[in-house]
């Protein structure tokens, strides 16, 4: 027997023995993996479960949400519909009362007018005023009831939509008022101005109704100023703007200009009902536009509103 197959048994129980401490140091480290692995898929598990809670809380928070969005839009649905009918209820009833005045009034001023022809010249000076005041009123009501009927019908008044020519319509206005302005001295710049798409019979009487509010307010002067312009050319709608160099009014009170019966100035200062601005934003609303307006006390005020442009425009 060779040294070499003497030696075989003991190297082959050195290589089991090796082999069985490595097999064990892999076991080891496999089952600490094994446990490391177990420890991560349970703490993501965790966390997962976690996520998953949290989704399904949104989840319930936003069907919540939603169904709180969808309650208070037919809320306001409800609302809107309810203050619509009570607008048209308050502007028909607007209506019938203003026309029920109208023809009493009428008379009243008639019989007061007759009367002042007949007896004036036998009445002292105290009761000749008082007479005068009663007819003044009465014209100025009849004035105010006219506006009130103009502005009701405004409500009611189908839109006949149409693509208008301001220059042309401006133009005419322009001409009308030139015709009564006497030797009033009044510099006009008018500019071009684009097509817009709208009623032309209410497009007049926005311009109607701004010129006629520069010319009263502009009476001080000499030179009259009254510009009118295209201010602004903004996506699909322009904006154009009214402007003079009359007597202005206070920047902190504009919100009141818009108001049915709301005036900055005295009827001493200047005539009128305080309906015709309120008939412009009216129009100009209904026509999809805004109107706002700047001014200074003593220099003058800039009247702004937007209308749509016509499909060329934009």
């Amino acid at each position: 027997m060779t040294a070499k197959s003497q030696m075989a048994p003991r190297d082959s129980q050195a290589t089991i023995a090796m082999l069985q401490e490595e097999l064990e140091a892999t076991n080891r480290e496999v089952m600490l993996l094994t446990l490391e692995l177990e420890q991560r898929v349970a703490d993501r598990t965790s966390q997962l479960a976690k996520a998953n809670q949290a989704l399904i809380q949104e989840v319930r928070e936003r069907l919540r949400a939603e169904t709180e969005v969808k309650q208070l839009n037919r809320d306001l649905q409800a609302r809107a519909k309810q203050l619509e009918e009570a607008n048209r209820e308050l502007e028909a009833f607007s209506y019938s009362v203003s026309h029920d005045l109208r023809a009493p009034l009428t008379h009243m001023i008639g019989f007061a007018s007759i009367l002042q022809d007949e007896i004036a010249a036998t009445l002292n000076e105290k009761p000749r005023r008082h007479l005068e005041k009663i007819i003044a009123s009465g014209r100025k009501m009849a004035a105010l009831i006219d506006d009130l009927l103009r502005f009701s019908r405004l409500s009611y008044t189908s839109l006949i939509l149409q693509v208008v020519d301001l220059n042309e319509l401006v133009g005419g206005v322009v001409s009308d008022f030139k015709q009564d302005l006497g030797t009033r001295n009044v510099v006009w710049m008018l500019h071009p101005l684009p097509a817009v798409h709208g009623d032309p019979a209410m497009l007049r009487q926005v311009f109607v109704n701004l010129i006629s509010n520069a010319l009263k307010y502009t009476r001080p002067r000499d030179p009259a100023e009254i510009e009118i312009s295209l201010a602004e050319h903004r996506g699909n709608e322009v904006i154009f703007s009214v402007r003079d160099n009359g007597v202005g009014f206070d920047s902190n009170g504009p919100g009141k200009l818009f108001g049915v019966f709301q005036r900055l100035h005295s009827d001493k200062e200047f005539e009128g009902t305080g309906v015709g601005l309120a008939n412009v934003r009216r129009i100009v609303t209904r026509h999809g536009g805004k109107v706002w307006a700047e001014g200074k006390l003593g220099a003058g005020a800039t009247f702004y509103f937007s209308l749509p442009a016509t499909s060329e425009e934009v």
